[in-house]
């Protein structure tokens, strides 16, 4: 099977993409056909989202070239059919258009997209709805593919075993359900929890746990006060044209600083047979999905403003 990789995460690295190098290896063990393209940099949050004011630099780099950093040795090579392609200003939505039509024309073409894996896990509607890693998937349907998401269920490192371990399964997962598709299903959504047993333990078809935001916490204000060319601040009145005061824009900064802590409580805290329930308690999950925003019945016909 000919499988075209992408993530959210970037390029192999140490403390923010430490579990792609490893899927692609068990995969490439199994005896599948991997074509790997992803972002230069983390792109998590970013949901199936293009950049389009962005141009976008393909860069083919053998995996042995990448850096601990999530660098890599620009040095040119001969091209090599196990290169990877690193895309500046990549998401993992361009990563799959490219991946699927321009970037690997002399291979076969390609049965599945897989996405991720994911540092961390994407279970409840908001992680999903706002995943890139979820998004690559959904490009691929969106482009006449099978998507399958993958995320590895925790952020705290992991021994190379237990990293081990959940690629065994992801792959052993892929194989499983590509080979028993069920055509109502456009995309499946997988989280693996990061336990040395975990082959060992359940996997479960699972509902989404709807989650909504129940407060702002994504985004903390700094530097609130900017510092102007005339040594004011915002607020600060100089004297203008004919002595009349000119005030300055008002301006307030803000930066991500996601606290998820009312988030972890409800995942924490989550219903039986949902995604997050699943993962959480030590069992993989494994939500099948379609890719759409379903109209609710009953609302049809004329709409009478009277």
């Amino acid at each position: 099977m000919h499988i075209l990789l992408v993530n959210d995460d970037g390029p192999p690295n140490s403390r923010v993409s430490p579990y792609v190098r490893p899927l692609v290896n068990a995969l490439q063990t199994s005896g599948h056909q991997v074509s790997v393209a992803i972002p230069a940099s983390s792109r998590s949050w970013i949901g199936k989202a293009h950049i389009i004011e962005a141009p976008l630099t393909a860069s083919y780099v053998h995996p042995d070239s990448f850096r601990q950093d999530g660098t890599w040795d620009e040095t040119p090579t001969p091209q090599n059919d196990s290169d990877w392609v690193v895309i500046q200003n990549g998401t993992p939505a361009s990563c799959a258009q490219l991946g699927l039509y321009n970037l690997f024309t002399d291979r076969p073409p390609v049965d599945l997209v897989i996405s991720g894996p994911n540092h961390g896990r994407n279970a409840s509607t908001i992680y999903n709805l706002s995943s890139g890693t979820v998004g690559g998937a959904l490009e691929a349907v969106f482009c006449g593919k099978r998507g399958i998401a993958i995320s590895f269920g925790s952020k705290d490192p992991q021994t190379d075993e237990v990293i081990a371990a959940a690629a065994r399964l992801a792959v052993r997962l892929v194989d499983h359900l590509y080979a028993i598709w069920d055509e109502r299903v456009e995309l499946y959504n997988i989280n693996i929890p990061m336990r040395e047993d975990v082959e060992g333990r359940p996997v479960l078809y699972t509902r989404t746990l709807p989650y909504y935001w129940s407060r702002g916490c994504l985004y903390a204000e700094s530097g609130s006060e900017k510092k102007l060319t005339n040594g004011l601040t915002n607020g600060d009145h100089c004297n203008g044209v004919n002595g009349h005061a000119e005030t300055q824009p008002r301006q307030r900064h803000f930066k991500w600083s996601a606290d998820l802590s009312d988030m972890k409580k409800t995942l924490q805290e989550s219903e039986v047979e949902t995604d997050a329930h699943t993962v959480l308690n030590g069992s993989t999950s494994v939500t099948a999905l379609r890719a759409n925003f379903w109209h609710v019945p009953g609302l049809e016909g004329p709409l009478n403003l009277d």
